[in-house]
């Protein structure tokens, strides 16, 4: 059965070293006999698998050392959380959204209010009952009347907007 733990303490000038064993915090010896023999040398704080072996002297020791970190430099390696958790999904604040959503619609309506011209209040000189009326009898005549129409629009003809222009 394999164990699993990680390296609290390396002599590398004395080939051996102590895994501390996850789950029950034991401290196991191991040999560099017992690592991979071309991968990389131990250090402190590496996560290794290992099984458990009694040997001569009665005391439990680690054997056959092994993890992803004597196959690959550690400089290469990623951290082991970042190996085994899946990455996060991301979350939009779907709060924020909304509010910056409403306060552009407000500042639209704010401005669009500002802005427009009120349809409430007629212009003075369309009023009603405020027309003026026909200076010649000749505009009479042409059919034209004075009735309070002032954008150019708003007549038929260029003679209708020229006789609102010279009387009206």
């Amino acid at each position: 059965m394999l164990y699993h733990g990680t390296i609290s303490r390396w002599h590398d000038d004395k080939g051996f070293g102590f895994i501390t064993q996850d789950h029950t915090g034991e401290e196991l010896f191991f040999d560099l006999s017992d690592c991979p023999p071309d991968g990389v040398r131990p250090q402190v704080g590496f996560v290794v698998y290992f099984r458990r072996q009694q040997g001569a002297n009665g005391k439990v020791s680690a054997r056959q050392v092994q993890g992803k970190v004597f196959t690959e430099p550690p400089a290469l390696s990623p951290p082991l959380d970042y190996v085994l958790a899946p990455a996060a999904p991301r979350r939009h604040n779907r709060r924020v959204h909304g509010i910056v959503l409403l306060l552009l619609l407000t500042a639209g309506v704010a401005g669009y209010a500002s802005l427009a011209p009120r349809s409430g209040a007629a212009p003075a000189s369309s009023a009603v009952g405020t027309a003026r009326p026909a200076a010649t009898p000749a505009a009479a005549t042409a059919g034209f009347r004075c009735d309070g129409r002032q954008p150019c629009p708003q007549m038929n003809s260029l003679q209708e907007a020229a006789h609102f222009l010279r009387h009206c």
